[in-house]
């Protein structure tokens, strides 16, 4: 059996900052009564869909206590601890107990592009130091490393891992990674997209990004396939593989707030280097929402 309960819909928060470039915190508020309202059965503060790269210590701080008082203990908070510096993960990890958070959620060091044996190294200082359970995160194609599922089975027998975020986007992967972890760590996915093939090869859930801007959608999409229901997850498909789409119109994580924007869900624009879409990107992205009836789709389900 695997160290912790933790499985579904795991919702990554979108930060929303006010015009003159704070975070605006009643918007945020309302993000995260949104997020359960719909369904999430965890919520992730400061992930890089959060923008964490692009805040301070003290910001991710006041955030991890936001999220923590809005959810109110109705789901599990897990807090986004990553940076290049392992004395500021460190420091977060701290912040993240003492606000009560529920979780953490690491990166391999950013940047540094650290082998394995220096991966090693830095996930079990993260393990010693926290007190909290914490999910394991894999996303190559940002930090450069591959978490195996070799590696990973090593640090699966850390008592406080418990966890995995998988965004290798590889199916293969993903399936010898269950094969060998699924009985000691609840293994997540990184994209809805991929709920529908990893869930039949023992994922228990997703980190979802589109979660937060599609209402129900991703819930009811989450549980056909989890059930078997073909012909739901069939309806729910198009709209969902759109979203993702839109996000992939431009930088990522500013197309996320795009698409959120484009759906009369205001979350303001990003912070620098990453720059708001432009006017022919909002218009790709309106495109794409009105040609696979997005908002349609979204109002359908309930």
């Amino acid at each position: 059996m695997s160290k912790t309960d933790w499985k579904g819909i795991h919702s990554v928060l979108v930060t929303p900052f006010l015009p003159e470039g704070g975070i605006d915190f009643p918007r945020y508020a309302e993000l995260v009564e949104a997020n359960i309202a719909n369904g999430a059965d965890g919520l992730i503060v400061c992930g890089s869909t959060g923008e964490f790269y692009a805040m301070t210590v003290e910001e991710r701080i006041e955030l991890f206590t936001a999220t923590v008082k809005a959810a109110a203990g109705r789901v599990p908070v897990l807090a986004g601890v990553s940076d290049l510096h392992t004395a500021v993960v460190l420091r977060l990890i701290k912040a993240a107990k003492e606000t009560g958070c529920d979780g953490i959620l690491a990166l391999p060091p950013i940047y540094a592009k650290p082998d394995l044996r220096e991966t090693e190294r830095f996930y079990r200082v993260v393990a010693e130091a926290s007190e909290l359970p914490v999910m394991l995160y894999n996303s190559p194609a940002r930090i450069g490393v591959n978490l195996t599922p070799d590696f990973v089975a090593k640090l699966a027998d850390l008592p406080n891992v418990v966890a995995i975020k998988d965004s290798s986007a590889d199916i293969q992967q993903v399936t010898e990674l269950c094969a060998k972890v699924k009985d000691k760590l609840a293994v997540f996915v990184g994209y809805e997209t991929m709920i529908r093939s990893a869930l039949p090869v023992g994922c228990v859930g997703v980190v979802a990004m589109a979660h937060q801007l599609s209402g129900k959608l991703v819930r009811r999409y989450f549980d056909a396939c989890r059930d078997g229901n073909s012909a739901a997850a069939d309806m729910l498909e198009p709209a969902l593989f759109a979203i993702y789409r839109c996000f992939k119109t431009g930088s990522f994580y500013a197309g996320i707030k795009a698409a959120m924007n484009a759906l009369d869900q205001p979350v303001g624009i990003p912070r620098e280097p990453l720059l708001p879409f432009s006017d022919a990107q909002q218009a790709t992205v309106r495109s794409i929402l009105a040609d696979a009836h997005v908002r349609e789709t979204i109002a359908s389900v309930r």
